[in-house]
């Protein structure tokens, strides 16, 4: 039985086919798209263009089908807490606003961000980038497009569209990653949303994991999309309550599982995961994209003394990372960059340096060393309050798979036996095996891990 994996990015789109027989991908694409809006914006602006993705997700969609035959459903997945805004009609009258859009960090007057009034409003923690805080920011300057009627998560609205559907509906995972959600009502908490002077017929209908959402026109079933960071999960881990999934791509998460209950876990979310449970989760927001700051500052280095631009980077850092002990030699890197969900106004910063440590080398094991110990922070975290005695840790995203030292900083700092799920695109691979499960192939979302491989890294 095959299925097909869509996972929306935040720079790239990837579309697969998964085989449960084989247990593994038979063919993948992936493009880099540029989905970025054209124009002026202000700083702390993050859009893309809709549009742009239902192409892209259409052109795969039939090249996959072109070379796979007899696939059973579709699942998707995509980056977590934006919003685009939908019509009457079910098509788009707004861009994607990103999980990275700042808007609802910025003052609302009173001393607060919009972001902290709408927690004061809600009594539910929204941090900005979030499409409920979004949305409250648009409502409050009038920013709101005409003709909306709804809004969703970019996963949900391809869903939307690939069904010709003209009301968009979320699973708990997707809800609760637009904010708002309440895991006793199992759905928005529309009074408290009410109490922000927020219309709630604005939301989308919570269903559950894995439903059917429409068909094709093709006739092939497509299913309610998952929020990335459980589909990474559900795509990656063989025994979930056993494991802790440490993903590092554009951001990077640590996610582990929990019983159904109530946690109160500093620097720590809690998400819905499909099928029940709860899906502990700390979120760093630069990740990857710390290393990828380090990578255009040593760019800009060598630009600016030859004059040329200089090639292919990484493979330079690597060379680097070898060159010099592990330890850094006291040099510390704070990545948080793009500050934390919790203070959007922090900043990352360099400390320790000396005369002897402030070297190309120190500084790019300092970064991921950095990168490495944030992530770390949340398992201290999670530790305490739980007490769980983990035994594995996954990994994935490419920039811990392409990166080798920063794999055994990752073993080394978390004390645990590391491997890698054998597919390479863990969040598309998660949408199909919800898509497998929503259709009843799979008896459930728990048992999807005995059609996952894990492979060690050497």
């Amino acid at each position: 039985m095959k299925f097909i994996g869509l996972d929306i990015g935040t720079t790239s789109i990837t579309g697969l086919v998964y085989s449960l027989e084989h247990k593994m991908v038979l063919c993948s694409i992936t493009e880099e798209c540029d989905t970025a809006v054209p124009g002026d914006h202000q700083e702390w602006e993050r859009q893309q263009d809709p549009e742009v993705i239902c192409e892209t997700i259409g052109r795969m969609l039939e090249e996959l089908l072109q070379t796979e035959e007899d696939v059973m459903g579709i699942g998707l997945t995509g980056q977590m807490h934006g919003i685009v805004y939908t019509d009457g009609n079910g098509q788009h009258v707004s861009p994607l606003y990103t999980w990275q859009d700042g808007r609802a960090a910025l003052p609302c007057g009173d001393g607060n961000t919009y972001a902290e009034k709408l927690r004061m409003l809600t009594g539910y923690s929204i941090p900005p980038g979030y499409g409920l805080a979004t949305h409250y920011y648009n409502l409050q300057q009038n920013l709101v497009p005409a003709g909306a009627v709804s809004f969703c998560t970019i996963a949900d609205y391809v869903a939307l569209r690939l069904t010709g559907s003209i009301r968009p509906v979320v699973d708990a995972t997707q809800a609760a990653a637009i904010g708002g959600y309440s895991f006793t009502l199992e759905d928005f908490d529309y009074a408290a949303i009410e109490r922000a002077g927020i219309a709630t017929e604005m939301l989308p209908r919570v269903v559950p994991s894995g439903t059917l959402v429409g068909h094709t026109p093709g006739g092939l079933p497509v299913y309610c999309p998952l929020g990335d960071n459980q589909a990474s999960f559900l795509g990656s881990v063989p025994s979930p309550e056993q494991s802790v999934l440490i993903n590092i791509g554009t951001g990077s998460q640590l996610s582990a599982l929990l019983p159904d209950g109530v946690y109160d876990i500093e620097g720590v979310e809690t998400r819905p995961f499909p099928g029940g449970g709860r899906l502990a989760v700390g979120a760093a927001l630069s990740g990857g994209k710390s290393y990828a700051l380090l990578e255009q500052f040593y760019r800009e280095v060598i630009r600016s003394y030859t004059g040329e631009e200089p090639g292919e980077m990484y493979s330079f850092m690597e060379r680097l990372l070898h060159s010099a002990e592990p330890s850094v030699q006291g040099l510390t890197v704070s990545p948080r960059f793009l500050g934390t969900r919790a203070n959007p106004e922090l900043r990352g910063s360099i400390n320790r340096i000396s005369l002897a440590n402030f070297t190309p080398a120190n500084l790019a094991h300092g970064f991921l060393q950095g990168m490495v110990e944030e992530l770390y922070t949340f398992y201290e975290a999670l530790i305490r309050v739980t007490g769980n005695p983990y035994t594995f840790i996954i990994g994935s995203g490419n920039a811990l798979r392409l990166n080798p030292v920063l794999c055994k900083k990752v073993g080394k700092a978390f004390g645990l036996p590391f491997a890698f799920s054998l597919s390479i695109e863990e969040a598309a691979v998660g949408a199909a095996l919800s898509a497998a499960a929503g259709g009843g192939f799979i008896t459930g979302f728990r048992e999807a891990g005995q059609f996952i491989v894990v492979d060690q890294p050497e």
